[in-house]
């Protein structure tokens, strides 16, 4: 669909060639997660213990209620739900452990039910699932709360890059070895067993000499490292960093408002100047003389030891509240086009949701007008519930009264 030669991207540039390709900020880090699932074998063993958690309890009332807790199942759209999966995973370790051998030795049970039972109980009871539900855990508590923080409505570009350049920085800790001694031994704590399953057929006699001390046999541990560990981190920075390039190359053009006091008025000048040769029709030939004026200004808010705006919000708003729009007009464009620069559309998506919740086949004859007001209601649903109906009740059966007294 956003396709850069027969997509709508395209279709769009060559009505107006000015505009700008936003790929949406929180898909773009729910890729990034699906693109690390899949990065190793273990990943993918992980999140499939994990459905089929959920499947097999799930398809029983007799197992959910031996469960006594909940599991929560994946979604293939709403990667959060996996955060929520992982989450009840950990919340319920022991739970979920006892109630897979409960299932294991209870006689009455189907040998298929107790066979499968075992077997999920012998995948869960590995260093590895252990290892994978923290580290899982920890990453997806921050997607997940970084996902949400992006959809939010004051969100610009440079702020979607200040996320994304954070949460490089985190994975980048991660990729330590006291960090991957941490989660160790966290899952062995968790599951009480302190070597990882060996992936060698084979075992390598070594030729011991006489002042050889005990040999001790790590290679299982350094395999998870390298082929688990460091493969799902690495992938997860590598495409952040992709992701992260993309926003960067949207914001260089208005880069230099944000340092507009750290540059030299020649550097403003000439970025201005770049800046309004993009938009011609918008910015007029003074821009550049003015963003000098605007630094000066900025400047002379330093000197007297007042609050000093730093981000585009903060620069439009003391554009505003300052009344100054028409000694900066051009400024006030240019950070009037970055804010209303659309990063998320998944707000859209929602109320295309509630619009399918509203207009079902129960409905198929609603009216137009109707719908609209359904589907405001329902998309606005916190001012809906904030309302006073007993008001609007009254109102409405005053109107529709048959009889007047």
């Amino acid at each position: 669909m956003s396709g850069i030669y027969s997509g709508l991207q395209a279709k769009i540039k060559a009505v107006s060639p000015l505009a700008q390709f936003v790929p949406c900020s929180a898909h773009s880090l729910n890729l990034v997660g699906t693109n690390a699932a899949s990065s190793c074998k273990n990943a993918v063993m992980f999140f499939d213990l994990l459905q089929k958690l959920y499947t097999f309890f799930s398809a029983s009332t007799y197992r959910w209620d031996i469960l006594k807790s909940s599991i929560k199942s994946l979604s293939d759209t709403r990667w959060s739900a996996r955060d929520d999966a992982c989450k009840s995973l950990n919340n319920n370790w022991k739970l979920i452990i006892n109630a897979l051998e409960n299932l294991k030795n209870d006689k009455s049970q189907k040998p298929a039910t107790r066979c499968e039972a075992n077997g999920v109980l012998q995948k869960l009871l590995s260093l590895e699932t252990a290892f994978m539900s923290i580290l899982w855990g920890h990453l997806l508590e921050r997607f997940n709360l970084s996902s949400k923080r992006l959809q939010s409505v004051d969100m610009d570009l440079v702020k979607v890059a200040e996320i994304y350049q954070s949460s490089i920085c985190y994975v980048n800790d991660l990729r330590t070895d006291s960090e991957y001694e941490y989660y160790k031994k966290l899952g062995i704590e968790k599951c009480g067993i302190e070597d990882f399953v060996s992936t060698k057929k084979r075992t390598k006699n070594r030729k011991t000499f006489i002042d050889d001390g005990p040999a001790t046999d790590n290679s299982n541990a350094i395999d998870f490292k390298v082929t688990t560990y460091l493969a799902i981190l690495d992938r997860i920075q590598a495409e952040l960093i992709k992701r992260k390039n993309a926003y960067d190359e949207l914001n260089k053009k208005y880069q230099f408002l944000f340092c507009i006091t750290e540059i030299t008025t020649v550097e403003v000048r000439e970025k201005a100047a770049v800046l309004q040769q993009i938009y011609k029709d918008d910015l007029g030939k003074t821009f550049p003389n003015e963003c000098v004026h605007f630094r000066a200004h900025i400047l002379s808010l330093k000197k007297m030891k007042k609050i000093v705006p730093g981000t585009a919000q903060d620069l439009l708003t003391f554009i505003k509240v300052n009344n100054l729009i028409e000694l900066y007009p051009y400024v006030d464009i240019a950070l009037r086009m970055l804010l209303c620069t659309p990063t998320s559309n998944c707000s859209a998506e929602r109320s295309f949701s509630a619009l399918k919740r509203v207009n079902n086949y129960l409905r198929s004859t609603i009216g137009i007008e109707r719908l609209n007001s359904l589907a405001m209601l329902n998309i606005e649903s916190k001012l809906t519930n904030e309302l006073q109906y007993d008001d609007i009740i009254d109102e409405f059966a005053n109107q529709q009264a048959r009889k007047k007294l």
